[in-house]
């Protein structure tokens, strides 16, 4: 029994009939491209036959040639139909590229019967119309329509030999070269395909690296791997977004170096650096992947934990301050160290991203006016 595909399924287990139908007119329309693509080759090697004729190198008469292009356009029309009208749907091949092929390589191997001398001409001109259909085929089709070709052309060839002389070596020749074009043809196209395809890969592979790095440019700061204000922004919008929806929390986090104009004048600009890079790596090895470290001027950070209350907030941005208290700023003094202070408040709901920022900002201020090395949650006590 032929089986029918059917329509996909979507996640409430309803069929997807709109999409299955949109799928099936785009398959539909690949289909009629390639038997089209097909008979446009077709109809080229018959004019290559017509002209051969024209000059007297093929035994048939205008009207009989007439007769076998008429049988050739009627076979690809029927094809035609049969997908207009969807009839191939309910076939296990809806594509029917082997039928198709069978067909085309008849019509060759007709008109080669009535050639002589051009013959080379008359075959390999359909051949090479032909074996760009072929790469479609699978392996067992391939075999099938190489073997179909070669006994329907020797049977042809044994058969006109009762009627005609023949150069058997020229035959034999032929022969070879028909074998060959049809079984190496599609291999050949297909490895170099397998080649174009590679080296698409690789080249798409290289552009996505590119990409990701010129978006990972345009969102992050290029010397401490933190992100910018711009991303900041996104990221406290859609943190918003989520904030005034429903019940859920984030809080935002002010952080500044203490006295890290010190480190560039006592150590240098360098290490300096080297004591950005060592905050933004702390702070990202506390948080979590869904949270945001962000550097937005000089030593100055801020910090998004998303889901998350100011008392939970408070309990990280200590371990981080811990944490950074340890780091050793330079081997030249290697007991001096540096601080943050930091100021933290919750988003409350509906509020501009503005306020909070401002509320958070005002924290670290009072954080830094208290004395520094503290944190401070905006209205509350330390």
């Amino acid at each position: 029994m032929v089986k029918i595909a059917s329509p996909p399924v979507d996640g409430f287990g309803m069929h997807n009939y709109e999409l299955f139908k949109v799928d099936t007119k785009s398959d539909q329309r690949s289909r009629i491209y390639r038997v089209a693509t097909l008979g446009a080759g077709i109809f080229i090697h018959l004019m290559v036959c017509w002209t051969v004729l024209a000059i007297g190198y093929m035994s048939i008469e205008p009207i009989q040639f007439l007769g076998i292009a008429s049988l050739a356009g009627a076979g690809f029309l029927v094809f035609a139909l049969a997908i207009l009208l969807e009839w191939n749907l309910s076939l296990e091949d809806p594509d029917m590229n082997l039928p198709q092929m069978i067909w085309a390589v008849s019509v060759v191997i007709m008109t080669s019967y009535f050639s002589f001398e051009l013959k080379p001409v008359v075959v390999l001109s359909g051949l090479a119309m032909i074996v760009l259909g072929a790469n479609r085929l699978s392996k067992k089709e391939l075999l099938i329509f190489a073997a179909y070709s070669m006994v329907v052309y020797i049977a042809s060839v044994f058969y006109k030999a009762q009627f005609n002389s023949l150069s058997w070596i020229t035959e034999i020749v032929i022969m070879i070269a028909f074998g060959l074009v049809l079984v190496f043809g599609p291999v050949l196209y297909r490895l170099e395909m397998v080649m174009f395809e590679n080296t698409l890969i690789d080249k798409n592979a290289e552009l996505n690296e590119a990409l990701t790095r010129i978006r990972e440019l345009a969102i992050k700061d290029e010397l401490t791997g933190a992100y910018n204000r711009r991303h900041l922004m996104e990221v406290l919008t859609q943190q918003k977004a989520m904030a005034d929806r429903r019940n859920y929390h984030f809080t935002l986090c002010y952080v500044d170096l203490d006295f890290f104009k010190r480190v560039n004048d006592r150590f240098g600009h360098s290490t300096g650096d080297i004591v950005l890079k060592g905050f933004s790596e702390i702070a990202q090895s506390i948080l979590r992947e869904v949270d945001c470290v962000s550097r937005i001027g000089g030593e100055e950070f801020v910090l998004v934990l998303a889901g998350t209350t100011q008392e939970a907030a408070k309990i990280a941005a200590r371990r981080i301050g811990e944490k950074l208290s340890k780091l050793q700023v330079s081997s030249i003094e290697p007991n001096y160290r540096i601080t943050a202070s930091m100021g933290i408040t919750e988003f409350r709901q509906n509020e501009d991203i503005e306020q909070t920022m401002d509320r958070a900002d005002k924290a670290l201020y009072d954080a830094k006016r208290t004395g520094r090395n503290k944190v401070i949650i905006a209205d509350l006590d330390q």
